[in-house]
């Protein structure tokens, strides 16, 4: 991939990343359901940009510093995305 694709792919994340970190709060005003509805949205959001960086040849442990996750994660949806349960997510 080009050195402008790992740009874009490591700014997503981080973007996705503060995304979560700005709405947290304002999501634990509405109501319980609210709160899960927007968390899970935001963070599907973040993991939808980690993999995209994984895919670009982003390795984890860059995609978890900037996502501001635990590497872990990161390699926990790598695995779940590609594995053959998932299959028909690709």
């Amino acid at each position: 991939m080009s050195d402008l694709d790992v740009r874009y792919a490591r700014r997503a994340v981080r973007r996705a990343a503060r995304q979560l970190a700005e709405d947290a709060p304002k999501l634990t005003a509405g109501s319980a359901g609210a709160f899960r509805a927007g968390l899970a949205t935001r963070t599907a959001d973040l993991r939808r940009a980690a993999l995209a960086a994984w895919v670009t040849g982003i390795s984890e442990d860059i995609i978890a510093a900037d996502g501001r996750l635990p590497v872990a994660v990161v390699h926990g949806w790598v695995a779940a995305r590609f594995s053959p349960e998932h299959s028909g997510d690709r």
